[in-house]
C-alpha cells in the first residue's frame, strides 16, 4: 500500500503545482496585475507535459525504492506471519526470525582397516 501511495503522490505533484500556478495567475489577473502583458501572456502548460513529468517522477520513485531495497532496505530475513484473529483480537503481521539449524558435518567414510588392496 505504501508503494502505491508513493507512486500516486509523485505522479500528482506536477498537477498540484500546475493548479497552484493557475490559482496564483487567476488571483493576479483579478487584482489587476499584469496590465502590461507579463502574466497574461504565459500559455498554460499542456496536460500531456504534466503527465510525462508525473510519470517520470513515478519512475524515479520506483527506481529509488528498488535501489534502496538492493542496498540494505530489504535485509529482513525470516518467516512472514500474516495478520491473524486470535481470541477476538487482531494480531498484526510480523516477520519471525528463522532459527538457523546447525547441521552436523558429514561423517567421512572410513575405509576398513587393512592394506587397502582388494583382491
Amino acid at each position: 500500500m505504501r508503494f502505491l501511495l508513493t507512486i500516486a503522490v509523485l505522479f500528482l505533484l506536477p498537477f498540484a503545482g500546475y493548479y497552484t500556478w493557475r490559482g496564483i495567475k487567476a488571483a493576479r489577473s483579478a487584482a489587476g496585475e499584469g496590465e502590461n502583458g507579463e502574466a497574461r501572456d504565459l500559455p498554460p502548460p499542456p496536460l500531456q507535459v504534466l503527465a510525462l513529468v508525473g510519470a517520470g517522477l513515478a519512475i524515479t520513485g520506483i527506481l529509488a525504492l528498488a535501489i534502496g531495497t538492493a542496498f540494505g532496505g530489504g535485509a529482513q530475513t525470516g518467516q512472514f506471519r500474516p495478520p491473524a484473529l486470535e481470541g477476538g483480537r487482531v494480531v498484526p503481521g510480523r516477520i519471525d526470525p528463522v532459527e538457523q539449524r546447525r547441521e552436523a558435518p558429514p561423517e567421512e567414510e572410513q575405509e576398513p582397516a587393512g592394506d587397502g588392496a582388494r583382491g
